[in-house]
């Protein structure tokens, strides 16, 4: 059986054009045995895009409606041979049943009560593209797969978007005679015609009107201000598609905004008179919306997500006046503490309620410093005194330089050097520093306003959604196009996927509990690989000479139920706490012990420079496993067990064991993991991070890491190199090459997603066939997103609610041409859960959907960090990390000793 969005996507590609001819009766569809490799022909009813026709009987189509009728006991004759896989607990024998449609209801009663009374206007769903219409596939499942996932009740937070029947955006050109070069007055001629085009948007040459006018050319003629004739013939073009219409109605999303009075951060838009007042802390809380506009498998859809930005009561001058005194105190340059504490952060002016990126501080201007303005010299304090009434109070503050947005360049207050300057008096900066971050009690009292639960967040999108139907502009503005939005999120049905067994040492099986947490389970059983450390090093500050010998004791302890065998170690001293010292000392101990496993490192206290010395002598120039911790991280003895387990089960992956397993019964399969590093400040300096299986397992990972400049053809060709170094390895520790690969890709945005499918996907296939023996393994790219504003929610008894983790959305409100899904792999105690969005650009393994969401969801298990599912699969968290400790800390390539192991947890 072939998933849905894989035939969705290769149909499209390998379907012949047909001419246009009337519809015609079709033959009852037969599926005959087909090989794995093989793509299945699906008939495309051509009368109606929800059932096929057999016989007398309609064809259900979707896994829904089937699961619905199984559960009903409904059956059909057979129609379907065997078709096989290879995965786990999915056994697609002869399938027996073929099943009817049913509707699932649709929560009819919660959507009528609460629409607002609107004028009574026929509404239609918006149709997609005839062109891009995908095909429908008829998914027939056996009785023993009834085990692998049951279906539940889901919804989302997105809003249906429909459109009035004769309503849409109609393109016309309009030509003047006699010409017209001046905008403005092409504006003029066409606003004498209000009456004709109440609802418009014009450009100077394009028209875009919701209605179609009576005739294709209308003919009209306007007066300039001197009087003379101008005759405007308006062509009508054509009716936009649905796809092309997409940015229209996000502009026009965001002029609603403005309407309700909303305040714009980026992408994101806040409510400043719904603020929260944090005076402990000295900062409030707007909270505000996330929304987009798209097409989806369903139509067309708004996503609202709820937001929270977080600002400064302490205006920036408040600030900088602290920071000259710390300064003070501290005989320190305080303008270099000011530009480090504000370059690169964002502030807000309430005066015009827009936000300013700092780029520099200028410590040479203030409030009395001239620009000019229309010719005439005019002092910053005048302008903001005539412009904005505001008066400025101190004249001797330094001024904020920011670099103008696009659409302020011709903005009166850009300077002729091209620069914007702020009156850090009149502004706030958003956001929190690291220090702020690193403070408990702060964090815990801004979680008390921005961890909000299910409920609650899809009560303020409806609540959003009403608001826009209750303001007389805006709900006017949308009816104006011929658009409307009802308060009810989308609901739908989805698989939950059961939950996995965890594989142990010693053959212990151990079923994951609904809290996806196995900490228990392996702290009382050996690991599935365990390695034993007969020569190892703690390099320790006199001071931590105690807490050294606790730990040493504690980890000996700790490792013998992990199947560890730990003899004491070497304890060496470090008379200083420079990182010159520490780094003498590891090259000395290394250099006295050629067979040493490993050196653990205590530190006195947090310093980057240091960790960055050690981790780069340890991982790039000497090449041996190292594990720092922090003293104070031992200094608890309550908390020294959990702790040292913790570090024993690190140091076991450093060294190349593994700690736990799941059942992937794929064979002679590399998984691969892709992510990349781009270092802050410098836009162009990246790491990309390259992580792949060895072993039939999945336990086993071999690493390389690319540092480059961020173009395209460097990074392709850093990856084909990657693959060119693992394919050999897996060849030389299996003896063959890997007949499938497939590939788990982070960092791809929306917009690379087609040159990745058609340039770089299509340019690594090539690569293979240089291979010796005309190499051409299967290859599947799955893209994963993390950072997506969708979020999913179970909804049992008109509540919503976290889902479990297995949870996939894998329809509605997915991507019409693409094979995609968003899974919930994390279970949460507090706030709401955030899937991830995986999409399937290249399916060459020929596996089905549940195959493909089973797989993602067990790779989930496999990070050895955390003794718990995590958000992404294990090799992209793995590439992940090795990017960002090659790229931020050690800043040089690894060494080849340590790449069959995962030296960066």
């Amino acid at each position: 059986m072939s998933g849905r969005g894989f035939l969705k996507s290769r149909l499209a590609q390998v379907a012949p054009k047909q001419p246009e001819e009337p519809a015609k009766p079709e033959e009852p569809p037969k599926l005959a045995a087909l090989p794995p490799t093989d793509i299945p022909k699906i008939p495309i009813a051509s009368t109606s895009p929800q059932t096929l026709v057999a016989g007398n009987q309609q064809v259900a189509r979707g896994r829904r409606a089937m699961l619905a009728n199984i559960a009903q006991g409904i059956s059909s004759p057979k129609l379907c041979d065997d078709v096989s896989t290879k995965f786990s607990n999915i056994d697609l024998g002869s399938v027996k049943d073929i099943v009817r449609p049913t509707i699932s209801p649709e929560h009819k009663k919660a959507e009528e009560s609460t629409l607002l009374k609107q004028p009574q206007t026929q509404i239609v769903d918006i149709p997609a593209a005839k062109e891009e219409k995908s095909p429908v596939i008829c998914r027939v499942l056996k009785n023993s797969e009834k085990d692998t996932y049951q279906m539940t009740q889901l919804s989302s937070n997105y809003i249906r978007i429909k459109l009035e029947e004769d309503k849409g955006i109609y393109e016309y050109r309009v030509d003047f005679n006699p010409p017209v070069d001046a905008k403005s007055a092409r504006f003029f001629l066409l606003n004498e015609h209000k009456d004709l085009f109440p609802v418009k948007t014009f450009d100077g040459t394009v028209l875009y009107i919701p209605k179609m006018l009576p005739q294709n050319v209308t003919t009209l003629v306007g007066r300039l201000r001197d009087e003379s004739e101008v005759t405007l013939t308006i062509t009508f073009k054509r009716k936009n598609l649905l796809r092309e219409c997409i940015h229209f109605y996000n502009v026009f999303l965001r002029t609603i905004m403005k309407i309700l009075g909303l305040v714009e951060f980026g992408r994101s838009c806040y409510d400043q008179n719904k603020r929260i007042l944090i005076p402990e802390f000295k900062l409030e809380v707007w909270p505000g919306y996330i929304t987009t506009i798209d097409e989806f498998e369903n139509g067309l859809y708004m996503c609202a997500e709820v937001s929270h930005r977080v600002l400064r009561v302490q205006t920036v001058l408040q600030i900088m006046t602290d920071l000259m005194m710390n300064s003070k105190n501290t005989n320190t340059d305080s303008k270099q503490e000011i530009m480090a504490a504000l370059c690169g952060s964002t502030v807000i002016t309430h005066y015009n309620r827009k936000t300013y990126r700092v780029d520099d501080v200028d410590f040479t201007m203030n409030p009395l410093s001239t620009f000019d303005q229309n010719g005439v010299e005019v002092t910053y304090k005048d302008y903001y005194k005539k412009m904005y009434d505001v008066e400025i109070k101190n004249l001797q503050q330094p001024m904020l330089i920011t670099k103008p947005k696009k659409k302020d360049i011709n903005s009166k207050k850009v300077n002729d050097l091209g620069i914007c300057c702020l009156v850090p008096e009149l502004c706030n900066l958003t956001g929190l520093t690291d220090a702020m971050k690193s403070d408990f009690k702060l964090m815990k009292a801004l979680q008390q306003h921005t961890l909000v639960t299910p409920e609650v967040r899809q009560n303020a999108i409806i609540e959003f959604v009403n608001r826009i139907n209750g303001h007389e502009v805006a709900s006017k503005k949308f009816r104006d196009w011929g658009l409307m939005m009802r308060p009810v999120p989308v609901k739908m049905e989805g698989p939950v996927y059961k939950r996995e067994t965890i594989l142990l040492g010693n053959n212990i099986r151990k079923q994951v509990g609904m809290n996806m947490d196995w900490g228990m389970d392996v702290a009382k059983n050996a690991m599935f690989v365990a390695v034993n450390m007969f020569n190892w090093a703690i390099l320790y500050n006199p001071k931590d000479e105690s807490t050294a010998k606790s730990f040493c004791k504690q980890l000996a302890i700790c490792g013998r139920p992990l199947g560890m065998d730990i003899n004491p170690p070497k304890p060496i001293k470090v008379n200083g706490t420079t990182p010159e010292v520490f780094v003498s000392t590891v090259n000395n101990t290394v250099k006295n012990n050629p067979e040493i496993q490993l050196v653990v490192i205590i530190f006195p206290n947090q310093r980057e420079d240091r960790y960055n010395a050690v981790k780069r002598i340890c991982c790039s120039e000497i090449g041996i496993p190292s594990q720092v911790i922090i003293s104070r991280t031992l200094a608890k003895p309550e908390r020294l067990q959990s702790i040292t387990q913790k570090i024993a089960l690190q140091i076991n992956c450093k060294l190349g064991g593994a700690c736990w397993a799941v059942d992937i019964p794929l064979k002679n399969t590399m998984i691969v993991g892709i992510d990349v590093y781009h270092e802050k400040g410098k836009q162009m300096s990246s790491v990309v991070g390259f992580v792949a299986s060895m072993d039939k397992t999945f336990t086993e990972w071999y690493s390389v890491a690319a540092m480059q400049r961020s173009t395209h053809q460097e990074l392709m060709k850093s990856v084909q190199d990657a693959f060119h170094k693992v394919v050999i390895q897996f060849k030389a520790k299996n003896g063959l090459l890997p007949e499938k690969i497939i590939i788990y890709r982070d960092g791809v945005s929306d917009g690379d997603l087609k040159q990745v499918e058609e340039i770089e996907l299509s340019d690594l296939i090539e690569s293979f066939k240089s291979y010796p023996g005309n190499y051409n393994p299967m290859v599947s790219l799955i893209i994963v997103q993390k950072r997506i504003n969708t979020r999913v929610f179970q909804y049992v008894n008109e509540k919503y609610s976290n889902p479990s983790p297995g949870t996939v959305i894998d329809s509605t409100v997915t991507r019409r041409n693409y094979f995609d899904f968003f899974l919930v792999s994390q279970h949460v105690r507090q706030g709401t859960v955030n899937p991830t969005h995986y999409i399937v650009l290249k399916n060459g393994c020929n596996l089905s959907v549940e195959n493909v969401q089973r797989l993602s969801y067990k790779l989930c298990h496999l990070y050895y960090n955390w003794c718990g599912t995590v958000k992404v699969p294990a090799p992209v968290q793995y590439a992940h990390k090795l990017a960002y400790l090659i790229g931020q800390n050690v800043r040089q390539m690894p060494s080849d000793g340590l790449c069959n192991s995962l030296f960066f947890l």
